[in-house]
């Protein structure tokens, strides 16, 4: 096949899958929901505003079309210990291999959300029997990206899905679908993304949908020197289990080696009091991360702020971040990177 040809499958497939996941989107709770989960550091003190820029290893799980931009070999590890008082912790680790010479690259990468033990409670015995459990989420995924024309490249990626929770368990797989289009134009680029396309998975006797999500993207470098670049990220995410969100996100580059960032997710107005949202629900839905608060101020839930060194000449990156979640508070996360010489 030409590249045009190329270019028209990978467009088509860009334009026709979003309309199956609208068909099947499901209202009500998923699961899995650990694959929704950012693993970099600096993408989410971008507030996850990451899918057009997709130019280092964590483009595995935000954009896999992404991936024929990086030009080494690449590693990612990410660790996150959540405040939630039972032990909850989160792991990521993946790796991209550029193919230059067929335009493409693959990478791997695998996930895991699992928790300390915790104690078998029963009616009779609410403090514990003696006995403990775990909880423990995973997935592993391979990775495929393919530049069709110079700037127009597609990519997917394939997950095994395991959930346990004590003795049960449940089995899926999922696919992301993602595109990625550098427009030439002022350093405009546009990119799209279905994430975790499967069939339901079911847990003992009760099935339930993945997190499916469609995303929309762009981002552009509103200032590019010989030392120094500031980009911009703007994201809109359509999930099937909860309301739109916008994601804005900012980096600061200095000479590509010491970097600033600072993002806001927001999926509504204005956060409703208590009051009104029992008392009319539908027309006073909760918006996780509003732009205001219930008392009118400047809402911090969904705000990120994070910095990231690049020491080039042992390959070494370091990315930091501290998000926030409203009543939840905030909690601190560490990223590394490794780019192979």
């Amino acid at each position: 096949m030409t590249r045009k040809q190329w270019f028209a499958i990978g467009l088509a497939v860009a334009l026709i899958i979003p309309g199956l996941v609208f068909g099947q989107a499901k209202v009500g709770t998923t699961g899995v929901n650990f694959l929704k989960i950012g693993v970099s550091s600096r993408a989410v003190a971008m507030a996850d505003a990451f899918l057009a820029i997709a130019d280092d290893a964590s483009a595995l799980y935000y954009n896999p079309a992404g991936l024929v931009n990086i030009k080494k070999k690449e590693l990612i590890f990410t660790h996150v210990a959540f405040p939630s008082g039972l032990g909850v912790n989160f792991d990521y680790i993946g790796g991209v291999m550029p193919l230059p010479m067929y335009g493409a690259a693959v990478g791997a990468s695998m996930t895991a959300l699992y928790t300390d033990d915790m104690p078998v409670t029963t009616y009779q015995l609410p403090y514990g029997n003696g006995q403990t459990f775990r909880a423990t989420d995973f997935a592993a995924a391979i990775s495929y990206s393919q530049r069709l024309t110079d700037k127009f490249s597609v990519g997917g990626s394939v997950k095994y899905i395991q959930e346990n929770l004590a003795d049960e368990n449940a089995l899926g797989w999922a696919v992301d679908v993602g595109t990625f289009y550098d427009t030439g134009w002022k350093s405009l680029r546009i990119a799209m993304l279905i994430s975790n396309f499967g069939p339901d998975m079911q847990h003992v006797t009760t099935p339930f949908p993945l997190p499916q999500n469609f995303k929309f993207a762009t981002a552009v470098d509103l200032m590019q020197k010989d030392d120094s670049r500031l980009t911009m990220g703007l994201e809109g995410t359509h999930p099937n289990d909860n309301s739109e969100e916008v994601h804005l996100g900012f980096e600061y580059a200095f000479k590509e080696t010491a970097m600033l960032r600072f993002g806001k997710k927001i999926n509504g107005w204005k956060r409703s009091s208590n009051e009104e949202y029992v008392e009319d629900k539908d027309n006073n839905p909760f918006y996780e991360y509003p732009v205001f608060d219930e008392e009118g101020m400047v809402s911090f839930s969904g705000m990120s702020f994070g910095g990231g060194l690049y020491m080039r000449n042992i390959g070494l990156k370091v990315d930091y971040t501290y998000a926030t979640i409203q009543y939840l508070g905030g909690w601190h996360r560490f990223s590394l990177g490794y780019v192979l010489k």
